[in-house]
């Protein structure tokens, strides 16, 4: 698959309540937590994608949603309105740590019989760490403007391809591209996994 084809977007919404402070400028080394996440993705697209409620973010192209408070899906909407790719691959704000060698699977096993592609890591599914193709923005459209919140529930009308086994990913590059932050204690062992990852 061409990167003509894709695009990436790095959902930065939501409350950060629990961390306190915004989890996107949250520090590694001398990389915020967006920044990191935005150099993983440029290996496997040119194009990235933030999506946010404010409209500025250098260097990053930024779109906001057209749903308000309608979660994830409200950004992957929003983001194939702009029509920017055929397939779109997710990370949010909160997982700093996300691996080129995950998305470049996922994107291999991306074909036309497949609306989505979904990660599953330790019995668990991850949608907002996969790969979406844009033909399916019309049901979201829908399944957003009738209420739909639940990434679940838009599988119900997709045809979604589910992948537990990520071959040439060892399981320290597996468990470092499924964690998340989302308090301060996450943040400090976010830091000790940096800077054992440098070593």
């Amino acid at each position: 698959m061409d990167q003509k084809d894709l695009c990436a977007v790095i959902l930065n919404g939501g409350g950060s309540t629990r961390m306190g402070t915004a989890k996107s400028s949250l520090n590694f080394g001398s990389m915020t937590s967006l920044e990191l996440i935005a150099h993983s993705l440029s290996q496997v697209t040119d194009t990235i994608i933030v999506n946010q409620k404010e409209r500025k973010n250098e260097p990053y192209h930024v779109v906001r949603d057209l749903y308000e408070d309608a979660g994830p899906l409200a950004g992957l909407h929003a983001v194939m309105k702009e029509k920017p790719a055929t397939w779109i691959v997710m990370a949010a704000c909160d997982t700093p740590f996300v691996s080129e060698k995950v998305y470049r699977h996922l994107i291999q096993e991306a074909d036309e019989t497949f609306d989505a592609v979904i990660p599953i890591y330790e019995g668990r599914f991850h949608p907002i760490s996969g790969v979406y193709n844009s033909r399916i923005l019309d049901k979201l459209e829908t399944y957003l403007a009738q209420g739909g919140r639940k990434v679940r529930g838009l599988f119900d009308g997709i045809k979604v391809k589910e992948l537990d086994t990520y071959p040439g990913v060892d399981q320290e590059e597996l468990s470092m591209h499924f964690f998340n932050m989302n308090t301060p204690e996450d943040y400090a062992l976010a830091c000790d996994l940096f800077k054992k990852r440098k070593k």
